[in-house]
Protein backbone atom coordinates (compact mmCIF):
# COMPACT_ATOMS: atom_id res chain seq x y z
CA UNK A 1 0.00 0.00 0.00
CA UNK A 2 1.27 3.60 -1.03
CA UNK A 3 2.21 5.78 1.92
CA UNK A 4 -0.38 8.13 2.58
CA UNK A 5 0.86 11.97 2.24
CA UNK A 6 -0.60 14.28 5.00
CA UNK A 7 -0.80 17.68 4.43
CA UNK A 8 -0.92 21.36 6.18
CA UNK A 9 -1.51 23.52 3.84
CA UNK A 10 -1.00 27.45 5.25
CA UNK A 11 -1.67 30.59 3.80
CA UNK A 12 -3.62 28.59 1.42
CA UNK A 13 -5.19 31.36 -1.34
CA UNK A 14 -6.76 28.86 -3.99
CA UNK A 15 -4.60 25.74 -3.03
CA UNK A 16 -1.78 25.32 -6.19
CA UNK A 17 0.07 22.82 -4.09
CA UNK A 18 -3.06 20.67 -3.36
CA UNK A 19 -3.44 20.80 -6.86
CA UNK A 20 -0.15 19.91 -7.83
CA UNK A 21 -0.08 17.52 -6.11
CA UNK A 22 -3.47 16.13 -7.11
CA UNK A 23 -1.85 16.19 -11.08
CA UNK A 24 0.58 13.92 -10.07
CA UNK A 25 -2.09 11.35 -8.35
CA UNK A 26 -0.46 11.56 -5.33
CA UNK A 27 -1.95 9.62 -2.40
CA UNK A 28 -2.44 12.79 0.20
CA UNK A 29 -4.94 13.57 2.67
CA UNK A 30 -5.62 17.57 3.54
CA UNK A 31 -5.63 17.60 7.35
CA UNK A 32 -6.63 21.60 7.40
CA UNK A 33 -6.39 24.40 4.86
CA UNK A 34 -5.77 28.39 6.49
CA UNK A 35 -6.99 30.96 4.86
CA UNK A 36 -7.56 34.08 6.40
CA UNK A 37 -9.81 36.05 3.25
CA UNK A 38 -12.98 34.45 3.11
CA UNK A 39 -13.54 35.03 -0.90
CA UNK A 40 -10.23 32.59 -0.97
CA UNK A 41 -11.77 30.23 1.59
CA UNK A 42 -14.59 29.90 -0.43
CA UNK A 43 -12.89 29.77 -3.72
CA UNK A 44 -10.70 26.76 -2.05
CA UNK A 45 -13.25 24.88 -0.77
CA UNK A 46 -14.98 24.47 -4.62
CA UNK A 47 -11.85 23.98 -6.38
CA UNK A 48 -10.35 21.11 -4.07
CA UNK A 49 -14.36 19.83 -2.95
CA UNK A 50 -13.49 20.59 0.62
CA UNK A 51 -15.79 21.83 3.35
CA UNK A 52 -14.63 25.00 5.01
CA UNK A 53 -14.95 23.53 8.19
CA UNK A 54 -11.13 22.59 7.02
CA UNK A 55 -10.03 26.20 7.16
CA UNK A 56 -7.99 27.11 10.27
CA UNK A 57 -8.77 30.71 9.54
CA UNK A 58 -6.24 33.44 11.33
CA UNK A 59 -2.90 31.78 12.01
CA UNK A 60 -2.31 33.77 14.67
CA UNK A 61 -4.87 32.01 16.15
CA UNK A 62 -3.87 28.52 15.57
CA UNK A 63 -2.83 26.03 18.45
CA UNK A 64 -0.23 24.19 17.17
CA UNK A 65 -0.53 21.60 20.40
CA UNK A 66 -3.97 21.01 18.73
CA UNK A 67 -2.61 20.17 15.08
CA UNK A 68 -2.58 16.23 13.92
CA UNK A 69 0.63 14.92 12.84
CA UNK A 70 1.43 15.84 9.13
CA UNK A 71 4.23 15.49 6.55
CA UNK A 72 4.31 18.04 4.51
CA UNK A 73 3.77 21.87 5.39
CA UNK A 74 3.09 24.13 2.42
CA UNK A 75 3.37 27.89 3.29
CA UNK A 76 2.85 30.31 0.53
CA UNK A 77 3.25 33.60 3.20
CA UNK A 78 1.57 36.99 2.01
CA UNK A 79 4.02 38.97 -0.09
CA UNK A 80 2.69 42.30 0.01
CA UNK A 81 5.59 43.28 2.53
CA UNK A 82 8.52 42.76 0.02
CA UNK A 83 7.01 42.94 -3.26
CA UNK A 84 8.15 45.90 -5.31
CA UNK A 85 4.65 46.53 -6.00
CA UNK A 86 4.00 46.71 -2.42
CA UNK A 87 5.23 49.19 0.59
CA UNK A 88 8.82 46.96 1.22
CA UNK A 89 8.91 46.92 4.84
CA UNK A 90 9.62 44.18 5.20
CA UNK A 91 9.08 41.42 8.10
CA UNK A 92 8.47 44.50 10.58
CA UNK A 93 7.32 47.93 10.80
CA UNK A 94 8.76 50.76 11.97
CA UNK A 95 6.99 50.37 15.26
CA UNK A 96 8.65 46.28 15.33
CA UNK A 97 5.43 44.76 15.18
CA UNK A 98 5.27 41.71 12.55
CA UNK A 99 3.70 42.84 8.57
CA UNK A 100 1.59 40.72 7.06
CA UNK A 101 4.54 39.33 5.29
CA UNK A 102 5.98 38.40 8.90
CA UNK A 103 3.41 35.76 9.30
CA UNK A 104 6.54 33.88 8.24
CA UNK A 105 7.02 33.52 11.77
CA UNK A 106 3.64 31.89 12.29
CA UNK A 107 4.19 29.48 10.18
CA UNK A 108 7.63 28.85 11.71
CA UNK A 109 6.17 28.96 15.33
CA UNK A 110 3.99 25.71 14.38
CA UNK A 111 7.02 24.03 11.97
CA UNK A 112 9.03 24.33 15.04
CA UNK A 113 6.88 22.77 17.35
CA UNK A 114 5.30 19.97 14.70
CA UNK A 115 8.57 18.94 12.79
CA UNK A 116 6.77 18.11 9.22
CA UNK A 117 9.01 15.92 7.07
CA UNK A 118 8.89 18.34 4.58
CA UNK A 119 8.35 22.21 3.70
CA UNK A 120 8.04 24.34 0.56
CA UNK A 121 7.05 28.18 0.69
CA UNK A 122 6.85 30.56 -2.45
CA UNK A 123 7.57 34.29 -2.53
CA UNK A 124 7.85 37.45 -4.65
CA UNK A 125 11.73 37.27 -6.23
CA UNK A 126 12.66 40.87 -4.73
CA UNK A 127 12.88 38.28 -1.57
CA UNK A 128 15.92 36.93 -3.12
CA UNK A 129 17.20 40.43 -3.89
CA UNK A 130 19.86 42.97 -2.18
CA UNK A 131 17.24 44.68 -0.20
CA UNK A 132 16.34 41.74 1.49
CA UNK A 133 19.42 40.12 2.06
CA UNK A 134 19.35 39.98 5.65
CA UNK A 135 15.87 39.04 5.83
CA UNK A 136 16.26 35.77 3.74
CA UNK A 137 19.15 34.98 5.43
CA UNK A 138 17.51 35.65 8.79
CA UNK A 139 14.83 32.92 7.38
CA UNK A 140 17.20 30.26 6.79
CA UNK A 141 19.05 30.52 9.72
CA UNK A 142 15.89 29.80 11.50
CA UNK A 143 15.23 27.07 9.28
CA UNK A 144 18.12 25.63 10.14
CA UNK A 145 18.05 26.18 14.07
CA UNK A 146 14.38 24.59 14.48
CA UNK A 147 16.08 21.44 12.59
CA UNK A 148 15.88 21.87 8.60
CA UNK A 149 18.33 21.96 5.66
CA UNK A 150 16.82 24.93 3.36
CA UNK A 151 17.28 24.83 -0.21
CA UNK A 152 15.85 28.34 -2.45
CA UNK A 153 16.26 29.16 -5.92
CA UNK A 154 14.54 31.99 -8.06
CA UNK A 155 12.19 29.87 -11.01
CA UNK A 156 10.20 31.60 -13.64
CA UNK A 157 6.89 29.76 -15.07
CA UNK A 158 7.71 29.89 -18.12
CA UNK A 159 10.57 27.58 -17.87
CA UNK A 160 8.31 24.71 -16.59
CA UNK A 161 5.84 24.42 -19.64
CA UNK A 162 3.58 27.46 -18.96
CA UNK A 163 3.51 30.61 -21.27
CA UNK A 164 3.86 32.98 -18.19
CA UNK A 165 6.73 35.17 -17.41
CA UNK A 166 6.91 34.71 -13.25
CA UNK A 167 9.74 34.44 -11.55
CA UNK A 168 9.34 33.69 -7.95
CA UNK A 169 11.63 32.18 -4.97
CA UNK A 170 10.70 28.97 -3.84
CA UNK A 171 12.34 27.17 -0.42
CA UNK A 172 12.42 23.73 -0.01
CA UNK A 173 12.75 22.74 3.70
CA UNK A 174 13.77 18.91 4.37
CA UNK A 175 14.00 17.61 7.79
CA UNK A 176 17.34 17.21 8.85
CA UNK A 177 17.49 13.58 10.03
CA UNK A 178 15.79 12.34 6.75
CA UNK A 179 17.55 14.56 4.62
CA UNK A 180 20.32 12.89 1.98
CA UNK A 181 21.69 15.73 0.56
CA UNK A 182 20.47 15.06 -2.70
CA UNK A 183 17.94 17.33 -3.05
CA UNK A 184 17.66 19.49 -6.61
CA UNK A 185 15.78 21.96 -8.13
CA UNK A 186 14.03 20.95 -11.65
CA UNK A 187 15.77 21.92 -14.64
CA UNK A 188 14.28 23.81 -17.02
CA UNK A 189 12.03 22.52 -19.75
CA UNK A 190 11.31 23.53 -23.44
CA UNK A 191 8.38 25.54 -23.60
CA UNK A 192 6.39 24.28 -26.59
CA UNK A 193 2.78 26.22 -25.84
CA UNK A 194 1.72 30.06 -26.39
CA UNK A 195 -0.49 32.09 -24.41
CA UNK A 196 -2.64 31.71 -27.77
CA UNK A 197 -3.32 28.27 -27.18
CA UNK A 198 -5.07 28.96 -23.75
CA UNK A 199 -7.62 31.30 -25.10
CA UNK A 200 -11.51 31.08 -25.16
CA UNK A 201 -13.51 31.55 -28.16
CA UNK A 202 -15.61 33.73 -26.27
CA UNK A 203 -15.27 36.50 -23.81
CA UNK A 204 -18.74 38.38 -22.62
CA UNK A 205 -18.53 42.49 -23.16
CA UNK A 206 -17.75 43.10 -19.87
CA UNK A 207 -14.24 42.06 -21.01
CA UNK A 208 -13.99 44.53 -23.34
CA UNK A 209 -12.00 47.82 -22.63
CA UNK A 210 -13.91 51.13 -22.40
CA UNK A 211 -12.17 54.11 -24.38
CA UNK A 212 -11.44 54.82 -20.36
CA UNK A 213 -9.25 52.11 -20.16
CA UNK A 214 -7.39 52.49 -23.24
CA UNK A 215 -4.69 54.08 -21.00
CA UNK A 216 -3.59 51.05 -19.66
CA UNK A 217 -2.76 49.80 -22.75
CA UNK A 218 0.05 52.19 -24.19
CA UNK A 219 3.26 51.69 -25.74
CA UNK A 220 5.30 52.66 -22.54
CA UNK A 221 3.31 49.98 -20.93
CA UNK A 222 3.95 47.60 -23.32
CA UNK A 223 8.05 48.32 -24.29
CA UNK A 224 8.52 48.29 -20.62
CA UNK A 225 6.71 44.76 -20.29
CA UNK A 226 4.32 45.93 -17.46
CA UNK A 227 1.99 44.79 -20.08
CA UNK A 228 1.47 42.48 -22.95
CA UNK A 229 -0.45 42.23 -25.80
CA UNK A 230 -1.52 38.54 -27.65
CA UNK A 231 2.28 37.98 -26.70
CA UNK A 232 3.15 34.23 -26.75
CA UNK A 233 4.08 34.14 -22.96
CA UNK A 234 2.37 36.83 -20.58
CA UNK A 235 3.44 39.14 -18.28
CA UNK A 236 3.67 38.41 -14.57
CA UNK A 237 -0.55 38.38 -13.28
CA UNK A 238 -1.12 40.37 -10.74
CA UNK A 239 -4.48 40.90 -8.49
CA UNK A 240 -5.38 43.87 -10.63
CA UNK A 241 -5.84 41.40 -13.79
CA UNK A 242 -9.55 40.73 -13.81
CA UNK A 243 -10.41 44.12 -13.57
CA UNK A 244 -10.78 46.93 -16.68
CA UNK A 245 -8.91 48.89 -14.33
CA UNK A 246 -4.81 48.53 -14.74
CA UNK A 247 -4.43 44.68 -15.61
CA UNK A 248 -1.21 43.48 -17.27
CA UNK A 249 -2.32 41.24 -19.90
CA UNK A 250 -4.61 42.12 -22.88
CA UNK A 251 -6.25 40.10 -26.03
CA UNK A 252 -6.96 41.96 -29.45
CA UNK A 253 -9.22 39.75 -31.58
CA UNK A 254 -12.08 41.03 -33.97
CA UNK A 255 -14.21 42.65 -31.46
CA UNK A 256 -11.82 44.86 -29.89
CA UNK A 257 -8.99 44.64 -26.87
CA UNK A 258 -9.97 42.70 -23.92
CA UNK A 259 -8.66 41.54 -20.68
CA UNK A 260 -7.96 37.90 -20.00
CA UNK A 261 -11.60 35.71 -19.16
CA UNK A 262 -11.07 33.84 -15.47
CA UNK A 263 -10.80 30.94 -17.50
CA UNK A 264 -7.72 32.12 -19.41
CA UNK A 265 -6.21 33.44 -16.11
CA UNK A 266 -6.88 30.43 -14.01
CA UNK A 267 -5.03 27.73 -16.73
CA UNK A 268 -2.05 30.37 -17.18
CA UNK A 269 -1.70 29.22 -14.15
CA UNK A 270 -1.85 25.86 -14.32
CA UNK A 271 -5.26 24.99 -12.94
CA UNK A 272 -8.25 23.50 -14.59
CA UNK A 273 -10.61 26.09 -16.83
CA UNK A 274 -13.49 24.36 -15.25
CA UNK A 275 -12.54 25.73 -11.91
CA UNK A 276 -13.41 29.36 -13.27
CA UNK A 277 -16.89 27.77 -14.26
CA UNK A 278 -17.65 26.51 -10.80
CA UNK A 279 -16.49 29.88 -9.07
CA UNK A 280 -18.38 32.36 -11.30
CA UNK A 281 -22.06 29.59 -10.57
CA UNK A 282 -20.96 30.24 -7.06
CA UNK A 283 -20.87 33.91 -6.94
CA UNK A 284 -17.27 34.40 -6.88
CA UNK A 285 -17.20 37.52 -9.61
CA UNK A 286 -14.07 37.25 -12.29
CA UNK A 287 -12.46 40.51 -10.55
CA UNK A 288 -12.16 38.58 -7.20
CA UNK A 289 -10.84 35.50 -9.48
CA UNK A 290 -8.22 37.69 -11.43
CA UNK A 291 -7.37 38.30 -7.65
CA UNK A 292 -7.45 34.91 -6.82
CA UNK A 293 -5.39 34.09 -9.59
CA UNK A 294 -2.76 37.10 -9.25
CA UNK A 295 -2.36 35.67 -6.08
CA UNK A 296 -1.52 31.85 -6.53
CA UNK A 297 1.55 30.05 -7.57
CA UNK A 298 2.29 28.38 -10.89
CA UNK A 299 1.12 24.70 -10.53
CA UNK A 300 3.31 23.37 -13.12
CA UNK A 301 6.19 24.70 -11.20
CA UNK A 302 4.95 23.16 -8.04
CA UNK A 303 4.52 19.51 -9.85
CA UNK A 304 8.02 19.74 -11.27
CA UNK A 305 9.28 20.42 -7.41
CA UNK A 306 7.37 17.91 -5.94
CA UNK A 307 8.54 15.38 -9.01
CA UNK A 308 12.18 16.02 -7.03
CA UNK A 309 11.11 15.93 -3.64
CA UNK A 310 8.88 12.98 -3.04
CA UNK A 311 10.16 10.88 -5.47
CA UNK A 312 11.82 8.25 -3.02
CA UNK A 313 8.83 7.87 -0.62
CA UNK A 314 5.21 8.55 -2.52
CA UNK A 315 3.90 7.02 -5.72
CA UNK A 316 4.06 9.71 -8.70
CA UNK A 317 2.34 9.58 -11.67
Amino acid sequence: MTEQLKVLSLFSGIGAFEEALNKLNINYNLNNYCEFEPTASKAYSIIHNVSEDLNLGDITKVDETKLENFDLMTYGFPCQDISALGDMKGFTDEKGNLTRSGLFFEAMRIAKYKKPKYMVAENVRMLASKKFKNDLSAMLKLLDDIGYNSYWKVLNSKDYGIPHSRNRIYIISIRKDIDDGQFEFPAPIELTKKASDYYDSFASEDHYLRESDMKYLSEFRLKKKYSSLNSDVIVCQTTKQGNLANPQNFVKDEKGYRVMTSRELLSLQGFKKSYADKLLQNGITKEQIGKLSGNSITVDVLEHIFKNLLHTNYTIK
